[in-house]
């Protein structure tokens, strides 16, 4: 399975309970005020803005890796890959915050609620890579080991 298959299966495995769960929590309690700090909107509860808070941040979260992925493919073997994949991750950080900072503004999204949904899928991402870095390694004693 892809890498990209892998990281969207198990960042949906890690979504979903965390959008059920921002349900569940009560967040007029007062030791939650502070996450009113972080955005509110006047035309959804609470509950229903960390919700898609957090479902728009693992999108987003996602779509920036498939944005990475795609870069990358593009400008293998390529002599001038340097210079364009600075200009594409550059381009693609600035449609990122574009993006962010005009959901902030029409209180579309909870700062907190995005953040963990980003996180999380960052999360996943760094420990696919960890298993996939070890599996290749090894490998490569295993190769290694029947040379000698």
């Amino acid at each position: 399975m892809g890498l990209i298959k892998k990281v969207t299966r198990k960042s949906v495995i890690v979504i979903l309970p965390l959008i059920l769960l921002s349900f569940l929590v009560d967040w007029s309690d007062e030791r939650l005020k502070f996450v009113g700090l972080f955005g509110s909107s006047g035309f959804m509860t609470t509950s229903m803005l960390m919700a898609a808070s957090i479902l728009i941040g693992s999108v987003i979260g996602l779509a920036n890796f498939k944005g990475l992925l795609w870069s990358i493919e593009s400008l293998l073997g390529t002599h001038r890959a340097s210079t364009r994949m600075v200009f594409l991750s550059l381009l693609r950080l600035f449609i990122l915050f574009g993006i962010v900072i005009i959901l902030v503004i029409l209180r579309l999204i909870n700062l907190f609620g995005f953040l963990i949904g980003i996180t999380v899928v960052f999360l996943v991402l760094i420990m696919e890579a960890l298993k996939i870095a070890k599996a290749q390694g090894e490998e490569g004693q295993r190769d290694g080991g029947e040379a000698h």
